[in-house]
């Protein structure tokens, strides 16, 4: 240790005493903030950390917003918070001048890392603090990266509300418009710092104090809030945030516009009918902004800036923010992510970003993480909204919110308003599938209650009774551990992996392809074990059965499969045993085609071994017709895609012209059509488990030795499929074909030598084809599939469908490569 260390620890142990052992923002965030201004005052003359610690910005911030005059809604701000403590009066302006604090001394000896840190960000410029180049464009969907790295810019007067809506609205993007007449408003002028004082400097409005969790929002005159903004030197400064300076001061609305794209609000409907706040002013001083988000109740949002600079991040809906716990009660503020998380993301986690400028709108789509910082004094006005592009996110946050008896009141109104002026929504806001399920469960809905800890012990004690009916094995409830994987009730036991059905989506149904795919494959394995080497294994199911007893129970019977759990390793003898776990592929998508090579040629084989290794175990019991499911699934395709509202509504008025109109036209094997003995119905990345393998990396060419460099990131290799819940038997194998291209394949075209795999793949287990009607059929199944979530990735993955203007060119465009000569 340095003798300068020495000392310094010898000072700070002297100036503190037994608190010396505390670091310095726990002393003060968490001990003197306990304190009350007579204290702290005492403290001060203590020793030198003490003063120092005692006299803290944050301390003084949050003694003055407790103590001041709640009637007046008077915070004259004096530059520092404990002058304006012991100034609080308007009228105390020339003796806080006078007052020795006015000029505070400045103390030698004090080193404190919290204090350093604290002052740099209080004093930090950001003016010039803007992204680093985005990363080049990637297609690749993985659970943990963006599709696209930049913000695109729309001119206003160039984009039509039709366009809008294909190329933004529907497909969930965000986009930063321009030249849309902001400089016309009357805000542009009126709602500069020096106006909004001249007009409303004795009103209050509301700020933001992110400092204070029993008091986040309260009202100040704007005449003390602008005094304020002018001189604080804040690590967090205070931002007015106000949902009311319309309805306090009406002539506000008038002074801007609503962008012609967002002039729809479902939400107006409620209006005198308890409508949620949707509009807000924003004023705040450098340094503030937004921490890590998503915008209420699924809305989606329109930011029009008037004046500063505003860096803004987003993630997409799917991606949470590196950093950032939804379920923590403490977020970081903007300045913090941006100084502590952001300079230690790879590249390719870091977010979108762009800078709003002036004059400049953003469109924030619903569902999407973003994050702002200002970099300078700004002022901006912004508004949520609900219409046709999010109404389903609305619908879903709205009803997951059941403890909030009001807003499942909101949105019984919303409903009964909405389907006198819009019908066409009505099948979409009146499916709710957990309504389904409560109906089907009866007096058992409390049981999938995963918050519920009765539940989860009663689910508990039901999984260690399956296991011990098979093996003969009790475990304790504290060897069940509960497992979140779809609609269905799972849990691992130590070595067993138990699945209840749930009666939602054709349990049952599911259950008996499971129970058959499952069967089938064990029998079939004595017989094809030199192809087995090459292909992925499948979970070995141990037992299955039903839960209750058909004469002591007149409700749904919980059928159950009871499986070996994967435990499967490149090495069995591996001994880093809890070093390489399985995991599914979705979280490490590749990104080039050697290592989507890996991925899915193990895929393609196992699937030709599905395909072509006939079965010969039948099973106890029945299976669908696959031409009795294509035509349940037609019959259905009109009222499904009407609730899920997954495509543009110009492609869903033309889906009936469009569609097949029978089964056999899908399918039809007396046609030609490939026939498959068992067709594994689902294959996604969350269905294919594998390990991660990490190449050791060695760079000859370091320019500091010894220094390591940072390692490639892992390889997933493909170990498993689970999950057969979908399968088929007899049936058109085009269905994983398409599953795979959709799903894992993305539908990256560019990765030609990947599409020429699949068809390679095709033409070696079923010969040559009918390519064009191969097309189409594909289209067909996706339209056709029995849940919304294909449909939902293949927008994802092709957000351009928006653009298209009928299904035989979203037809062409997705799978257009069958056509190819092969």
């Amino acid at each position: 240790m340095s003798q300068a260390m020495a000392s310094h620890l010898d000072i700070r142990g002297a100036s503190l005493g037994s608190l010396r052992m505390f670091p310095d923002d726990l002393i003060v965030r968490a001990i003197f903030s306990l304190l009350g201004p007579k204290d702290l005052r005492s403290l001060s003359m203590v020793s030198r950390y003490v003063h120092v610690f005692s006299r803290n910005e944050f301390l003084w911030k949050l003694i003055c917003i407790d103590c001041r005059d709640h009637s007046s809604m008077r915070l004259p701000f004096r530059g520092t918070w404990l002058l304006t403590y012991l100034f609080p009066r308007p009228e105390d302006h020339e003796a806080c001048a006078k007052h020795p604090l006015a000029h505070p001394i400045q103390l030698q000896g004090i080193t404190s890392d919290y204090l350093h840190m604290q002052w740099t960000r209080s004093n930090m410029f950001f003016g010039h603090f803007y992204p680093p180049p985005p990363m080049p464009p990637t297609p690749a969907i993985g659970n943990n990266r963006p599709v696209n790295t930049t913000v695109p810019f729309e001119d206003y007067q160039l984009l039509d509300k039709e366009t809008f809506y294909r190329r933004y609205g529907f497909p969930n993007r965000p986009v930063m418009l321009y030249n849309s007449g902001v400089e016309a408003w009357p805000a542009w002028k009126q709602w500069t710092l020096e106006a909004l004082l001249e007009r409303y400097g004795d009103a209050p409005f509301r700020v933001s104090n992110l400092d204070s969790e029993e008091e986040p929002y309260f009202p100040v005159h704007f005449r003390d809030f602008y005094q304020y903004v002018k001189y604080n030197k804040d690590e967090d400064p205070l931002y007015l945030f106000d949902p009311l300076f319309a309805d306090r001061h009406e002539e506000l609305s008038t002074d801007y516009q609503v962008p012609k794209y967002f002039e729809t609000d479902f939400f107006a409907l409620l209006e005198g009918k308890d409508r949620p706040p949707y509009r807000w002013m924003l004023i705040g001083p450098q340094r503030t902004g937004a921490s890590w988000h998503t915008d209420p109740s699924g809305t989606s949002a329109w930011n029009t800036l008037l004046s500063g600079h505003k860096r803004w991040a987003l993630y997409p809906p799917h991606i949470v923010p590196p950093g950032h716990d939804p379920e923590s009660p403490k977020w970081l503020s903007s300045v913090e992510w941006y100084l502590d998380v952001y300079p230690f993301l790879a590249p390719e986690a870091r977010p979108i970003e762009v800078v709003q400028n002036p004059g400049q709108t953003i469109y924030v789509p619903t569902g999407w993480w973003h994050m702002v910082l200002n970099m300078d004094d700004t002022v901006a006005v912004t508004q949520n909204f609900a219409d046709e592009t999010n109404i389903l996110q609305v619908k879903d946050s709205m009803l997951s919110e059941v403890e909030d008896k009001r807003q499942d009141a909101r949105w019984t109104a919303l409903v009964e308003e909405l389907s006198k002026v819009r019908p066409d929504l009505v099948p979409a806001l009146t499916f709710d599938p957990k309504s389904e399920l409560s109906m089907l469960l009866d007096a058992e809905e409390s049981l999938l209650d995963e918050a519920s800890l009765e539940s989860t012990a009663t689910w508990k004690n039901r999984a260690i009774e399956v296991v011990a009916r098979a093996t003969g094995v009790k475990h304790k409830p504290e060897d069940i551990t509960p497992i979140k994987t779809g609609q269905n009730v799972c849990f691992l036991a130590k070595d067993k992996f138990v699945k209840f059905f749930t009666p939602l989506n054709d349990g049952l149904a599911c259950f008996h392809a499971e129970v058959k795919a499952n069967a089938s494959l064990a029998q079939s394995k004595a017989k094809t074990r030199k192809l087995q080497k090459s292909t992925l294994s499948s979970p070995k199911m141990v037992a299955s059965g039903f839960l209750l007893d058909e004469e002591t129970s007149t409700k749904w019977r919980w059928p159950y499969v009871l499986m070996e759990a994967l435990h499967i390793f490149p090495d069995e003898n591996d001994m880093d045993f809890d070093l390489n776990p399985l995991v599914e592929s979705g979280d490490y998508m590749p990104d080039n085609s050697e290592d989507y090579g890996t991925l899915l040629r193990p895929i393609l084989k196992t699937l030709h071994r599905y395909h072509s290794s006939p079965l010969t175990h039948q099973g106890e019991y029945p299976t669908k017709d696959p031409l009795d499911h294509f035509q349940e699934c037609l019959s259905n395709v009109t009222k499904n895609h009407a609730q899920w509202r997954v495509f543009p509504r110009h492609l869903l008025e033309q889906l009936s012209d469009y569609l097949p109109k029978s089964a056999r036209q899908v399918f039809d094997p007396s046609r030609g059509d490939a026939i498959a003995p068992l067709v594994h119905g689902d294959v996604n990345p969350s269905n294919v488990l594998g390990h991660l393998h990490y190449q050791a990396h060695v760079d000859e060419t370091m320019p500091y030795p010894g220094v390591l460099p940072a390692p490639p990131p892992p390889t997933f290799e493909p170990t498993a499929v689970i999950d057969f819940g979908d399968a088929q038997f007899s049936s058109d194998p085009l269905v994983d074909f398409v599953s795979v291209y959709v799903t894992i394949l993305n539908c990256r075209k560019d990765l030609t030598d990947m599409v020429e795999l699949l068809r390679e793949s095709w033409q070696a287990s079923f010969g040559g084809t009918n390519s064009e009607r191969l097309a189409q059929r594909c289209m067909w199944h996706v339209l056709l599939w029995p849940s919304e979530g294909l449909g939902m990735h293949l927008v994802r993955c092709v957000p351009e469908i928006g653009e298209m203007t009928s299904w035989q060119q979203v037809e062409e465009a997705i799978f257009g490569w069958w056509k190819v000569s092969q």
